[in-house]
């Protein structure tokens, strides 16, 4: 795979969870979700949306150079 086609495959990742995200947010602000539960997953997805910014950011960089 090229840096250009990881970059878009990570972009395409990052817009995926992304939107799970605000989904997960919205669950939690109509009550869908218990708090406990909410946080903890909340937690696990934005970890995994700052692990794929940090790679996106280094290819990004790379590329740059």
């Amino acid at each position: 795979m090229t840096a250009a086609e990881e970059l878009a495959d990570l972009k395409a990742r990052i817009a995926t969870v992304f939107a799970q995200r605000e989904q997960l947010k919205q669950a939690m602000n109509a009550g869908n979700i218990a708090p406990r539960q909410g946080f903890r997953e909340l937690e696990s997805v934005d970890e995994e949306l700052s692990a794929l910014d940090l790679r996106f950011k280094q290819l990004w960089d790379a590329q740059q150079t």
